[in-house]
């Protein structure tokens, strides 16, 4: 029902994800993909990394990462609420990214 207001989804990914807009391209899909494993299977870099089939360590560098882009604004659960919706609506209208 969320992802029906495609205005709506879209105005929050604008602010949830203007911290990975200067980024690369291809170093802000590794921080997204990082970043909504992260969200959606647990707070353990074992955990996302089997997800992501890539190593631990790749999962501890890139959450670094990502809490130096956000900031505390990942210990507020309605952020990472908002982030979640503004990751998946961003992964459904680019699936190969």
């Amino acid at each position: 029902m969320v992802f029906k207001d495609e205005e709506l989804v879209s105005a929050l990914a604008e602010v949830r994800l203007a911290p990975l807009a200067h980024l690369r391209p291809n170093q802000q899909d590794r921080l997204a993909e990082t970043l909504l494993a992260w969200l959606r299977h647990g707070r353990g870099a074992g955990e996302v990394a089997a997800k992501l089939h890539v190593h631990p360590q790749t999962v501890r560098y890139r959450l670094r990462q990502l809490e130096e882009l956000y900031g505390d604004q990942l210990a507020d659960p309605d952020i990472r609420f908002e982030l979640e919706i503004a990751l998946r609506a961003r992964q459904a209208v680019m699936p190969g990214r």
